[in-house]
């Protein structure tokens, strides 16, 4: 199963309409964003897909949450979700509550830990757990933008430089 993941999108609707044509091009079907979406307006973007969106400090959870339960009843929006894809436990937080985010690392209990907040990516094994953070597609500027797709049964992860 190939899924998308992207991270603070801070209203980067060009980065995001890149990131989604590759995502299409690959025939994926489900998105997990980690987070610093900001605008709800840029959820009627992804539509099409199966989202899992966790909420970033920039966000409004309750205007977020009301928009994705009008444009989609595939979206489930959380600040911490805790959730199996193709046999896999994945544990996806923004990452500005660190101590959480952290707290999952260290149990050994996920097969993936998801986060944003950085702008960093990310991609390394704690124990049994592999930390990804696909990068920010927009924001503060503090390296190459950046997403990404996993494949929970090859566990291959390919990252994606937004233009």
């Amino acid at each position: 199963m190939l899924i998308g993941l992207m991270s603070d999108t801070h209203n980067n609707r060009p980065g995001m309409r890149y990131a989604l044509k590759i995502f299409r091009a690959q025939g994926i079907k489900v998105i997990m964003h980690a987070g610093d979406l900001i605008s709800a307006e840029l959820l009627e973007e992804l539509k099409e897909f199966s989202m899992v969106l966790s909420f970033g400090n920039g966000d409004d959870p309750l205007l977020i949450s009301s928009k994705a339960g009008r444009v989609s009843n595939r979206f489930v929006c959380d600040e911490m979700l805790d959730l199996t894809l193709a046999g896999k436990r994945i544990f996806m937080i923004h990452g500005d509550h660190r101590t959480e985010q952290e707290k999952r690392i260290e149990s050994g209990d996920y097969d993936y830990v998801i986060h944003g907040h950085t702008h960093r990516f990310r991609d390394e094994r704690v124990g049994s757990t592999r930390v990804i953070n696909p990068g920010a597609l927009g924001g503060r500027f503090v390296g190459e933008r950046s997403f990404a797709t996993l494949d929970l049964v090859k566990n291959e992860l390919q990252r994606y430089f937004v233009p």
